[in-house]
C-alpha cells in the first residue's frame, strides 16, 4: 500500500507534462516520442494510467451495475430514473470520456515504451504489460455498459472530440480485448505480489471474466486453471480475515487486483460513499430488503430440523449490525430491522474498519456502533476489481455448464465456509437450480462491488430477475406495470458524445434519444 501511495503522489506532483500532453493534440516538446527518456518516465506515465482508471470508475461503476439491480433499494433521496430504470442520455454517469482517456494513455505506453533509448524488454515488459491489461479492462467495461463502441489503439490526445470514430461491433472489440490480455500475459515475466497493480493473475482473472461474458465455458475454465494450485491465492480462514480483503487487500491472499482511492492525495471525493453509505450526507442507495433478509436468515445457528448450519458473517461485514442492534433498543435483529429509522441498513460499511471514535454505553455495557462510516471527502479505501472468490465462482458456473457439478458445488461450499456458513447443496440439484444457487452466492458475496447487473446480463437472467422488481416499483408509484424492456439492458450513450463525435450520430442505443 505504501509503495502505491508514494507512486501515486509522485505521479500527481510530477505528472504535469503528461497531463498537458493528454489535454491537447501532442506536438513539439510534449510529443510522446520526446517525453519518454528512461525507466523513470514509464513509472510516472503508469501512475497516470492508474489515476485515469480510478477516475473512470469512481462512482460510475455503482450506477452501471449495482444500483440498477435487485441488490439495492433507495433511501428516500434517490433519483427515480434509476429506481424505475428510466435512464436517459442526459445522465452524466454514462459519459465514457474517462474510460477513453485511460485507453489513450495506455495506447501511448504501448507504442512508445519499447522505443525508449537503451532499454531492455525485461525493463519495459512489466510496464507495457500493465498498459495492455488496463486497455483490455477498460474496453471490457465499455462493451458491457454500452455494447458496440468506438475502438482505437492508436495514439491521440485522449479526447474523442479530436477524432470521428463510429461504433465498432462487440465481436471486434472482443478480439482486441483478448489480444491485449495475451500480450499482457506474455510481457508479465512473473506474477507480482502488489494488489494495487495489474499482474499476470489479474490478467487471467480478466480473461476468465471475458470468456464467461461470452458464455465460452471451457475457455473460462482453462483461464481460471491459473489459480488452481497457485500458492499465492487461497481462501481466507474466517470472517476476520474476510474483512481484510476490503480493508487490507495487500495482506489478503484472496485479493487479486484492487483500486485504491485517497481523497487526501487526489483532492477529489470518491462517489462510492455518496452512493452507498456516507457519514456526511444522505446516500441514495442501501442494501435491498431481499439481500438483507437472505443474509439475516443465514445468521441462524440451526434450521428447523436441527442442522447446524452456522452463521453467515457477510451481514455484519456489509452493515453495522452493532449499531442496528443498539438503535433498535437492543432488540434482537429481525426482518423488521431493515426499516430501522436510525441508520439500520442505510450505511454500507464493507470497506470500513473499526471506528476509532466509537462510543461505549457504560450503563448497558455495549458499544453503540462498530464500524467507521466514510464521508464523501475522507474516503480512503480499496475497491476490489478482481478477487479469488470472483474467479472461483465464475469457474463454478462454467463447471456446472460443462457437467462437472460436484466440482462446482465444492467451490460454493468453500465460499460459504470461510464466512461461517455451512449450508449445503444437494448433489441431486438440477443444473439450472445450481446455476441460480451460484448466482445467489455471487449476489451476497459481491454486494456493493458493482457486479450484479453484469451477472444478470451475462447469464440471460436480467428480465427474469428484474421485471418483477420494476413492476413492484411501478405499482408502488401508482403506475401500470409493464414488461421489462431488454433494450434497456445497455445504458444510454451520453448525449454530449454525439456533439463531439459526428460519426456516432444516428447510432444511439435504443430506446434512448440522442
Amino acid at each position: 500500500m505504501k509503495k502505491y501511495i508514494l507512486l501515486a503522489l509522485t505521479g500527481i506532483l510530477l505528472f504535469t507534462s503528461c497531463d498537458d500532453f493528454l489535454d491537447r493534440t501532442p506536438k513539439s516538446d510534449l510529443a510522446p516520442e520526446n517525453y519518454f527518456r528512461d525507466k523513470k518516465d514509464m513509472t510516472y506515465w503508469n501512475a497516470g494510467i492508474y489515476s485515469a482508471f480510478a477516475s473512470a470508475l469512481n462512482e460510475k461503476l455503482m450506477y452501471w451495475s449495482e444500483v440498477r439491480s435487485d441488490n439495492c433499494d433507495h433511501t428516500g433521496y434517490v433519483n427515480s430514473v434509476y429506481y424505475m430504470n428510466a435512464l436517459t442520455s442526459e445522465r452524466g454517469e454514462y459519459n465514457w470520456q474517462d474510460l477513453y482517456s485511460c485507453i489513450g494513455r495506455c495506447n501511448v505506453a504501448i507504442k512508445y515504451y519499447p522505443n525508449i533509448p537503451s532499454i531492455l524488454e525485461s525493463e519495459y515488459g512489466p510496464y507495457i504489460a500493465q498498459a495492455y491489461a488496463m486497455r483490455a479492462l477498460m474496453y471490457f467495461y465499455i462493451i458491457r455498459v454500452w455494447g458496440d463502441a468506438p475502438l482505437t489503439t492508436t495514439v491521440w490526445d485522449g479526447e474523442l472530440s479530436s477524432m470521428e470514430l463510429p461504433r465498432t461491433s462487440v465481436a471486434e472489440i472482443k478480439s482486441q480485448i483478448l489480444s491485449d490480455i495475451e500480450n499482457a500475459i506474455k510481457y508479465f515475466s512473473s506474477d507480482g505480489s502488489d494488489k494495487f497493480y495489474l499482474t499476470k493473475a489479474a490478467a487471467y482473472a480478466l480473461k476468465t471474466d471475458v470468456h464467461m461474458w461470452f458464455q465460452e465455458y471451457q475457455e473460462a475454465i482453462d483461464a481460471s486453471d491459473y489459480f488452481i494450485g497457485n500458492n499465492s491465492f487461497e481462501w481466507v480462514a474466517d470472517e476476520t480475515a474476510y474483512k481484510k480483503i476490503f480493508t487490507d487487500p495487500a495482506g489478503s491472499k484472496e485479493s487479486i487486483f484492487s483500486m485504491w482511492w485517497s481523497y487526501s492525495l487526489t483532492g477529489k471525493a470518491h462517489g462510492w460513499p455518496k452512493t452507498m453509505g456516507a457519514s456526511n450526507t444522505n446516500n441514495s442507495w442501501r442494501m435491498s430488503q431481499k439481500v438483507y433478509n437472505e443474509l439475516l436468515t443465514r445468521l441462524r445457528r440451526g434450521d428447523a430440523v436441527g442442522n447446524d448450519w452456522g452463521y453467515d458473517a457477510r451481514l455484519w461485514c456489509n452493515v453495522d449490525t452493532v449499531k442496528l442492534y443498539y438503535s433498535s433498543s437492543r432488540n434482537p435483529i429481525s426482518n423488521a430491522s431493515w426499516t430501522d429509522p436510525n441508520w439500520g441498513t442505510n450505511k454500507c460499511v464493507k470497506f470500513s474498519g473499526i471506528d476509532p471514535n466509537r462510543q461505549y454505553d457504560s450503563a448497558n455495557k455495549v458499544y453503540k456502533s462498530q464500524d467507521y462510516v466514510y464521508s464523501s471527502t475522507d474516503a480512503e479505501f480499496s475497491f476490489p476489481i478482481y478477487r479469488y472468490a470472483d474467479v472461483m465462482l465464475l469457474r463454478a458456473e462454467a463447471l456446472n455448464k460443462m457437467e462437472r457439478k460436484e466440482e462446482a458445488i465444492d467451490i460454493v461450499l468453500a465460499v460459504r465456509k470461510r464466512v461461517g456458513y455451512n449450508g449445503g447443496i444437494p448433489f441431486t440439484t438440477t443444473k439450472e437450480d445450481l446455476e441460480n444457487e451460484i448466482l445467489l452466492e455471487r449476489q451476497l458475496e459481491f454486494f456493493a462491488e458493482g457486479k450484479r447487473w453484469f451477472d444478470l446480463m451475462r447469464t440471460d437472467k436480467l428480465k427474469e430477475v428484474m421485471e418483477p422488481v420494476y413492476q413492484e416499483r411501478q405499482v408502488m408509484m401508482g403506475e401500470t406495470p409493464t414488461a421489462f424492456d431488454m433494450n434497456r439492458a445497455y445504458g444510454p450513450i451520453y448525449y454530449k458524445e454525439f456533439e463531439a463525435n459526428a460519426a456516432l450520430r444516428g447510432h444511439q442505443n435504443p430506446p434512448y434519444s440522442e
